[in-house]
């Protein structure tokens, strides 16, 4: 699964790499209005698995147990708080906090040109609540333009009830203030359940052993409780798409 193999001398050694993606996204979840965003790169190796094709999808993760082609370990993650003053479809919802997710995760490459991966994880502070992800990706490495990576496959997201209320539900004070001050919402309780199920895409290009690029897509299509809030029945709207390109730089760290 390689898009441009470490040198066997630096195998061992471990690595830092920083970077970021520059997306275009939904003002908030379940939002029909979009908005530029920043996500950084932060990703800690070593040498020889910066061959390894990964998505912009996948949570900040540390390796515990890899056979080379099953993988196990941690993710972490953070959910940007969410205020009212984001977006007139906000008007007197209250703000969500910060949100932390953390996790395991469990990858396998059943043949070198797809990936299955999974990630469950916990959230706390913005919501309390869980999280997991599927993702199928099917990996096409070809030599064009010195070498890239290729990738498409389906997802589904399933969340507890106390992530999807903290972004969908609307509790009878918001529905109150929110009418007061002309947006239309009505009381709603939203339950888990399957959150959504999409499709994404990108390609990756590692320019040297340092500096790698990517340009991603994803649409999203809300389902259950989420595409029933108010949110996005009467302000928003359940397809939801995301695109953007990122660039990061690996730093050799000098030691194994």
């Amino acid at each position: 699964m390689a898009v441009e193999k470490a040198p066997a001398s630096i195998d061992r050694e471990w690595t830092l790499t920083l970077g970021g993606y520059a997306m275009v996204q939904p003002d908030y979840a379940g939002s029909d209005d979009y908005e530029f965003a920043f996500k950084p790169i932060i990703y800690i190796s070593r040498a020889d698995k910066l061959s390894r094709w990964r998505s912009f999808n996948d949570s900040a993760s540390i390796a515990l147990w890899d056979t080379g082609a099953f993988e196990a370990g941690v993710v972490g993650q953070i959910n940007w708080k969410r205020d009212a003053s984001d977006s007139d479809d906000l008007r007197g919802m209250n703000n969500v906090d910060y949100a932390y997710q953390v996790g395991g995760y469990a990858q396998w490459w059943p043949a070198d040109w797809l990936r299955l991966r999974t990630e469950l994880r916990y959230g706390f502070g913005g919501f309390d609540g869980v999280v997991a992800d599927f993702a199928v990706d099917a990996v096409h490495f070809t030599e064009f333009w010195g070498g890239m990576a290729l990738s498409a496959g389906p997802r589904m997201t399933l969340a507890s009830s106390g992530y999807t209320d903290a972004y969908f539900g609307v509790s009878n004070e918001e529905a109150a203030a929110a009418q007061a001050l002309g947006n239309n919402l009505t009381p709603y309780e939203a339950g888990g359940g399957i959150y959504s199920v999409g499709f994404g895409g990108q390609i990756l290009k590692r320019f040297t052993p340092n500096i790698l690029g990517s340009v991603f897509a994803e649409y999203k299509y809300l389902m259950d409780d989420a595409a029933d809030s108010p949110l996005v029945v009467q302000n928003g709207d359940r397809n939801q798409f995301q695109a953007g390109v990122s660039l990061s730089y690996t730093f050799f760290l000098g030691f194994e």
